[in-house]
């Protein structure tokens, strides 16, 4: 692509893959690549809160699952019904993270073919080279949550609109605009602000090119398919985001940095990170004028890709800002619910290296010094990542062998905050598996935070295993823990304490785990 007449010559200057080989082969090398770094290592972390929750809810009875999503956790709905049928091969941390694997794997194909269709064939190549080394997509191509879901549905809901735009005739693509718009809202309902920003590029003359009953058809068929998580949302909100710390300048800046592929384990910044985020910056810049370039109105090409640009441009900047804006209210705002839009990050950054080439003087060297920067600080980030592997997360396997290993009968179990059952109870039931291992504490779930209530429930027991962990310590949690600590007290002395250390994955979040182990006081 060059700068011919107009702006935009998609056609043009086809060397570039040639040299390098077929755009096919390419795109299998940096498959196969990004297969490897996200299967490296995949079974070495301890599975953490959101993963075991994401088990405990795949594993009930499909009486239990539809209570469970109705009741207030119909967010990721779409991936629990996914990983019920992925549990039927296996249950190892493994396994179970390899869904992740494989979204992620696919979204790099998506990336591709959206911005080959729609862009160019450089810009393709170029944005999924990018994505198969993005080590914060790698990071979360490596959990065993949604986001890769919502960041693959995102991608294709994208294109599917992109290609509606191009032939608004042909029905298909309005049909499966809606069907993998509301797919994306039952992986993440966080998606709706990639939605909104798709519309906002609608501007009067597209809205009457396009037809307002069309357009309306296809906004109600979403609104219908969407409308049971919906209703979950408004009715049964449970406070589920109540944890999200607000916004400040070093959150927000620290969303830029995971968006230009920062090492997110990481609690400190580097000058090479730096340098990422500001190489990315500066191409996402070029990129926003390439968007903004006033097109010859005779050059119908020409404005199908700006048309296709700016919806790439809003769709990385609107659902930033929209919910940096909307946590000042509400926070709701944390750095891995923003994932759905690295691939737009990476396709801006792609277009911006081609519009570099073309503006500036030599601008074929300069654009592939800045692209072999990007690449090497990012390979780079991926090492600090893989590095951090020994340190990170809440280390739940080992904690749990070493509790089962210390049990006795009539011992006990409270976690808190509470959810850390479900990891336990994970970690056991794979002692029993693999090791025969069957006896283990009671776990004293679901417990009201009452001295008295805990009081009365801990009684039969002759020792008590309390787990304290928090992944965001605020003054709450601290209080709770305190309260618990003061109603074991009545009736139990303090034996030993041990402290399982890890590092938080943003540096909001922290990974260690207390255990205190509670005995029977002697009677007097």
């Amino acid at each position: 692509m060059r700068l011919v007449d107009g702006f935009f010559d998609k056609e043009a200057q086809p060397g570039w893959a040639a040299r390098l080989g077929q755009p096919w082969a390419l795109l299998l090398m940096f498959i196969g690549l990004g297969t490897c770094l996200r299967l490296h290592l995949l079974g070495v972390r301890s599975l953490w809160l959101d993963e075991a929750f994401s088990i405990s809810v795949a594993r009930t009875p499909l009486p239990e699952f539809l209570r469970t999503v109705w009741w207030g956790e119909a967010n990721m709905t779409l991936y629990y019904l996914l990983l019920r049928v992925w549990l039927h091969v296996g249950d190892s941390e493994f396994w179970l993270r390899s869904l992740s694997v494989l979204l992620g794997v696919l979204t790099i194909a998506a990336t591709y073919l959206l911005g080959e269709r729609f862009l160019s064939r450089r810009v393709g190549l170029i944005a999924a080279a990018l994505l198969t080394i993005h080590s914060f997509h790698i990071r979360y191509s490596q959990e065993l949550r949604s986001y890769t879901l919502v960041t693959l549905l995102v991608i294709l809901s994208t294109y599917a609109f992109l290609a509606a735009l191009q032939a608004p005739d042909r029905k298909v693509f309005w049909l499966l605009y809606a069907l993998f718009s509301a797919l994306a809202l039952y992986a993440q309902v966080l998606a709706v602000f990639v939605l909104c920003s798709q519309w906002l590029v609608l501007t009067p003359g597209r809205i009457k090119r396009l037809g307002i009953f069309r357009l309306l058809s296809v906004g109600t068929a979403i609104g219908i398919l969407a409308a049971p998580i919906a209703a979950v949302m408004l009715f049964q909100n449970k406070g589920q985001l109540d944890w999200v710390p607000r916004p400040n300048l070093i959150r927000i800046f620290d969303v830029f940095q995971y968006m230009a592929g920062y090492e997110p384990l990481s609690s400190h910044y580097s000058a090479r990170t730096v340098f990422l985020l500001i190489f990315y910056a500066t191409t996402w810049i070029f990129a926003f004028a390439a968007a903004l370039y006033k097109d010859d109105p005779e050059q119908t090409e020409q404005k199908k890709m700006r048309a296709s640009l700016q919806v790439l441009v809003l769709g990385f900047v609107f659902p930033i800002t929209a919910m940096i804006g909307v946590s000042f209210l509400k926070p709701i705002m944390f750095p891995r619910y923003l994932l759905m839009c690295v691939p737009a990050a990476v396709l801006l950054a792609a277009q911006g290296l081609i519009t570099l080439e073309q503006w500036l003087p030599r601008g074929r060297i300069v654009s592939s010094i800045v692209l072999l920067i990007m690449i090497t600080a990012a390979c780079l980030s991926i090492g600090d990542y893989f590095a951090t592997f020994g340190t990170y997360g809440h280390d739940w396997r080992q904690l749990t062998s070493f509790v089962v290993s210390q049990q006795q009968p009539k011992d006990a179990a409270i976690f808190y905050t509470f959810s850390g059952h479900r990891v336990f109870d994970y970690y056991v039931a794979r002692e029993r598996k693999e090791r025969g291992q069957s006896a283990s504490p009671d776990v004293l779930f679901p417990l009201e935070l009452d001295p008295a209530i805990i009081e009365k429930r801990t009684m039969p027991y002759q020792r008590v295993w309390l787990v304290l962990h928090q992944t965001i310590p605020s003054a709450e949690t601290n209080r709770q823990s305190a309260l618990i600590r003061s109603a074991l007290q009545k009736h139990f002395r303090l034996a030993g304490e041990k402290e399982f250390s890890g590092n938080g994955a943003t540096r909001d979040e922290t990974g260690v785990i207390l255990i205190a182990l509670y005995c029977a006081a002697s009677p007097n």
